[in-house]
């Protein structure tokens, strides 16, 4: 599934997780009572006895056993032997001075030969160190009894069990400390050994005189009878390793004199049967199943335990169920936060680190059965996995709702229903959907991209999720998606309000929206704020900041009617208004104009007639020359506005038109000006050539004639005015070139401003009728799509060309 779904399943339905922290609460109860119970025991038992082939240990030096071998029975003969055979080796092992003797005989019965029996007991009473085992059996009637040595033997010996349990598949892993009758309770061999070598020389024998302390068992009922065999104190058994791990050495070498005494002097020694087909051998955790240890082994290495420390210590029963639950309680409450692929990776990496760590832990002596955890760890997968399923077909169902009652998605057609499981079914209705809303997501990019304003739409984070190219233009960049999740504030770093110091603040305001009360559409239209703003290039913006509604579904969209809530996002809407800025401030300066250039002659005129009333004017014919005077300035005044106005404002009517003729035109119309300052005004081109141009032939006749007569203007008498026509660069370029003073290069910047002269190489402000008619020849050319350019040499006169495209496209906007 798709991470959308996925947050959907774990977000749109608050009680899957409520109802999940309970399953995981279960769950942890149900690993728990597996641990506590013991269910998993045969899975557990394969890591335990894998982990205790695995960590193997070394066998201690102060412990030896004399195996009665094969190469014994070879040696010696045929089984059982005499007793003098026994006493012999147990009288070669005392003359070491050992710390303690197993015999692991069960001698129960008399020899036929008394004598035997004699020289047995003799051996038992010199060693005084000697624990011999005692026997349990059941009759045919049910009733057990002790299997006892005999007593010339139990005088001299210390009587130890020989009680073995076998787990229920056969294998050996536990021993019992303590086992016997109601009435008296024996030690384990090894436990007995120990006892033995601390009780110093006097051994086996004075603990028999001074009574051992014994552990009384009880039955484990009221009426079982005294001869009832019980056992308690269960200790787990810690092999070393395989067998042969303790030190052997064979009857029949200690017989025939070839084991040193040192071979047994201060050490435990164990006598037992080792031969196949005649010695006791238990399957443990270290053996194979064709194999077995013989038990004198296993009570040698159970005595390694016991003596250097090494036992197995099992974790208690309650500790491991706690270790249990709470391990798949965390991986449970793990899932709610993760995608499908990560839980399953958590309850893979537990029920191996649980493995791993049970396996590990055995080479420290410690046990802890791990399979109730990995169990129930794999089934928690699952288990999760079914409820999730069901809260994602639930949060899609409420998805397909949200998004039916959206008005674009309720035009578009509805596919059929298809066949297969619930969850597949809206998984298909969810893509369709989703196709709808990425179609009218492509829609509202188009028409954002269409929009000639920049338009940025951000979040309630803050950050930008739509802009068009515009938007990513204003903030310097190139394209849209350069913008795309950057903080609004950031892209609107380098304009500055007008209304705030600071965006932050105006975003604060648009979030500050009113109560309830009112419509939804007044509510956005009380929110919103309006603001200039500029950047560093100078250009100027109309920003319009708007609230959106917070998304259908949402948890801030049930308090939308009636309180102030934080918005979904903004709409920023910013309209670049350089220019009409740039065309307010020339009507603010054409308004000053007219204020001080046209009222100026009329002021005039005024304080003229006023003076004639005073009988203090000039004479008649004076007055009429400063009328005439003054009336023609704000005549060609008003003629000059005009011309720049059309210029601006009218139409561009492209026609083919002859430049030569047009040229002419204009030379005759400025020439009788010229013949009356003695100027000469000549052609470079033959009059019956043609050079035909697609041109507004009245704005580039106005044009000219504006440039034949500033050049005439400043021409002084004498002097000759050119003009020329020629095609250059894709361009047709007509050319007045005149002998005046020329302009000072610090003045050039200033030829086309409005308002503004350059007079016999002096700025000033404009008088009546000057400084216009150099900006109506720019704006023609502009217009036309060309420019005009200005060749300057100061005291020798100038240039000014008028470049027009030969291939005229469409007619420029003004300005």
């Amino acid at each position: 599934m798709t991470p959308a779904i996925d947050r959907a399943a774990r977000t749109a339905d608050p009680t899957w997780q409520r109802e999940w922290r309970w399953l995981s609460v279960v769950l942890a109860v149900l690993a728990g009572w597996a641990s506590w119970g013991h269910w998993t025991w045969r899975l557990d038992q394969t890591v335990h006895d894998a982990a205790q082939l695995t960590w193997t240990r070394g066998a201690p030096d102060d412990i030896v056993i004399v195996a009665i071998d094969d190469a014994s029975l070879e040696a010696i003969g045929r089984w059982p032997w005499r007793r003098a055979i026994h006493a012999q080796a147990l009288t070669l092992i005392t003359e070491a001075r050992p710390r303690s003797v197993l015999y692991n005989l069960l001698m129960t019965e008399p020899d036929s030969d008394p004598a035997q029996d004699q020289l047995m007991s003799e051996a038992l009473a010199r060693s005084a160190r000697v624990v011999l085992p005692v026997g349990h059996a059941v009759n045919s009637l049910g009733q057990g009894h002790e299997l006892l040595p005999l007593p010339a033997f139990r005088a001299h010996a210390l009587l130890a069990h020989a009680d073995v349990t076998l787990d229920v598949d056969g294998v050996l892993r536990h021993a019992w400390l303590h086992a016997g009758t109601r009435r008296v309770s024996y030690l384990h061999p090894a436990l007995a050994l120990m006892q033995v070598g601390s009780a110093g020389d006097q051994g086996a024998s004075r603990l028999q005189r001074t009574g051992m302390p014994q552990t009384l068992l009880p039955a484990p009922t009221a009426s079982a009878p005294e001869a009832a065999w019980l056992h308690t104190d269960r200790m787990a058994i810690r092999f070393l390793g395989p067998p042969g791990r303790i030190r052997h050495v064979s009857m029949a070498a200690l017989l025939r004199g070839e084991v040193p005494a040192r071979t047994f002097t201060g050490r435990d020694v164990l006598i037992g049967v080792t031969a196949r087909g005649l010695a006791d051998t238990f399957l443990t955790p270290v053996t194979s199943q064709s194999t077995g240890m013989p038990g004198v082994e296993v009570t040698g290495q159970l005595l390694a335990n016991l003596r250097h420390g090494g036992a197995l210590f099992t974790v208690p029963r309650p500790v491991q169920a706690a270790i249990a639950a709470t391990l798949v309680l965390l991986l449970g409450w793990s899932f709610q936060t993760v995608t499908p692929r990560k839980a399953l990776a958590h309850a893979v990496a537990l029920s191996a680190g649980a493995l791993t760590g049970s396996w590990l832990l055995m080479a420290f002596d410690i046990w802890w059965a791990p399979f109730s955890t990995v169990l129930v760890a794999m089934l928690a997968y699952p288990v999760w996995s079914w409820r999730r399923l069901e809260a994602t077909a639930h949060a899609l169902q409420d998805e397909l709702d949200l998004i039916a009652q959206d008005p674009l998605a309720a035009k578009g057609q509805q596919p059929a229903p298809r066949a297969g499981d619930l969850l597949d079914q809206r998984t298909a209705a969810l893509r369709h959907a989703g196709a709808q809303l990425r179609e009218a997501r492509q829609l509202l990019a188009d028409t954002l991209t269409a929009l000639p304003d920049a338009v940025l739409v951000a979040d309630a984070d803050g950050r930008v999720t739509q802009a068009n190219r515009q938007a990513a233009v204003m903030g310097g960049h190139d394209e849209s998606t350069a913008i795309l999740g950057r903080p609004l504030t950031a892209v609107l770093a380098e304009l500055t309000p007008v209304e705030a110091p600071s965006w932050d603040l105006l975003f604060q305001r648009v979030a500050s929206q009113p109560g309830g009360g009112i419509a939804d559409d007044e509510r956005a239209q009380l929110a919103s704020v309006t603001t200039e703003a500029s950047d560093l290039q100078g250009r100027q913006y109309l920003v319009h900041l708007v609230p959106m509604r917070p998304p259908a579904g949402s948890d801030d969209e049930d308090v939308w009617p009636d309180e102030t809530r934080r918005p979904g996002g903004v709409i920023v809407c910013a309209t670049d208004v350089t220019e009409l800025r740039h065309a307010e401030m020339q009507r603010q300066e054409l308004m000053g104009f007219i204020a001080h250039d046209i009222r100026s002659p009329q002021a005039s005129l005024l304080a003229l007639v006023e003076l004639q009333q005073m009988g203090h004017g000039p004479s008649p014919d004076e007055a009429l020359q400063h009328i005439e005077s003054l009336a023609r300035g704000t005549l060609d005044l008003c003629e000059e506005l005009l011309q720049v106005m059309r210029a601006e404002n009218r139409p561009v009517t492209l026609q083919r038109t002859d430049l030569h003729s047009l040229a002419d035109e204009c030379i005759d119309e400025v020439s009788l000006r010229a013949q009356l300052k003695d100027v000469t005004l000549q052609r470079t081109w033959d009059g019956e050539r043609r050079q035909p141009a697609v041109v507004d032939g009245y704005l580039v006749h106005r044009a000219l004639v504006n440039l034949l007569g500033n050049a005439v203007k400043f021409s002084p008498a004498h002097s000759t005015v050119t003009v020329s026509i020629a095609t250059q660069e894709g361009h047709h370029v007509i050319a007045v070139q005149d002998q005046g003073p020329g302009i000072p290069t610090s003045e050039l910047g200033r030829l086309f401003r409005r308002y503004e002269r350059v007079e016999q190489g002096r700025p000033s402000r404009l008088p009546p009728g000057i400084g216009l008619g150099l900006v109506f020849i720019d704006t023609v050319a502009r217009r036309h799509g060309g420019r005009v350019v200005v060749d300057n040499q100061p005291g020798s006169g100038a240039r000014f060309a008028l470049w027009l495209p030969v291939a005229s496209a469409a007619p420029h906007t003004a300005g």
